[in-house]
């Protein structure tokens, strides 16, 4: 009879698993922001299926930031488009300082220059060959009208399950932007999103192969048996 029950347990322990019966979930969150277009959040509101309490309403407040952003005019001679000045990116609600004096950084912001203000937007620039001082001089005045600002706005999360320990089914989801400006002597030169939405499911086998259905059925015939074994014959 003991061995019969343990029979039975087993099985119903693999059917379990063949069944694809979840052992073991981990949750990661990956969360920067630069507290831009920070809006009210009803504490009231249950949090939703990938929020927790430190990015609670982060999506609604990086929809307005888009749209806000999408307002900054590039400057475009062709069109009479001077471009957005440093203050008028300002007034726009973009700044990478918290305070008036400009020596508390806000968090999750990059400043720029020269080369390193365009590679942020993807216009990366070798420097052509340069012999003569005046040269020198010339191509380093130029890089210098660049300034570039980054803004980085990170919601992402990683919900990963291991089923019968067998595979490893992993979902990336999220938000992951950097807002990039660059203004070349003043004006906004060039203004990007870099990033998007992700998501981003994978399976991958892992170490512990689960038992298929012929160990099963085998199982389960053992158990048919014995349980017919402890049955009155009739």
């Amino acid at each position: 009879m003991t061995r019969v029950v343990v029979v039975l347990s087993v099985a119903l322990i693999l059917s379990g698993c063949v069944g694809k019966m979840p052992v073991l979930q981990k949750r990661s969150f990956d969360f920067k922001s630069t507290a831009l277009f920070r809006q009210p959040c009803d504490a009231n509101v249950p949090l939703e299926e990938y929020e927790i309490a430190l990015n609670r309403c982060n999506t609604k407040r990086l929809l307005r930031m888009i749209d806000t952003f999408l307002t900054i005019q590039e400057a475009d001679v062709s069109q009479g488009v001077s471009g957005d000045t440093l203050t008028d990116v300002r007034q726009k609600g973009f700044t990478i300082y918290i305070d008036e004096d400009r020596k508390i950084r806000r968090p999750n912001t990059r400043v720029l220059y020269g080369s390193e203000a365009l590679a942020a937007v993807g216009m990366a620039v070798s420097p052509p060959p340069l012999q003569k001082p005046e040269e020198i001089k010339a191509y380093a005045d130029f890089m210098g009208q660049h300034y570039a600002e980054e803004y980085v706005e990170r919601d992402m999360t990683q919900a990963a399950d291991r089923f019968c320990l067998n595979t490893r089914d992993s979902l990336d989801v999220g938000e992951d932007r950097v807002f990039a400006i660059v203004w070349r002597e003043g004006r906004v030169f060039k203004r990007i999103i870099k990033g998007g939405p992700i998501n981003n499911p994978k399976q991958q086998r892992a170490l512990l192969v689960c038992p298929g259905d012929f160990i099963l059925d085998t199982l389960t015939g053992a158990v048919g048996t014995g349980i017919k074994a402890l049955s009155p014959i009739k």
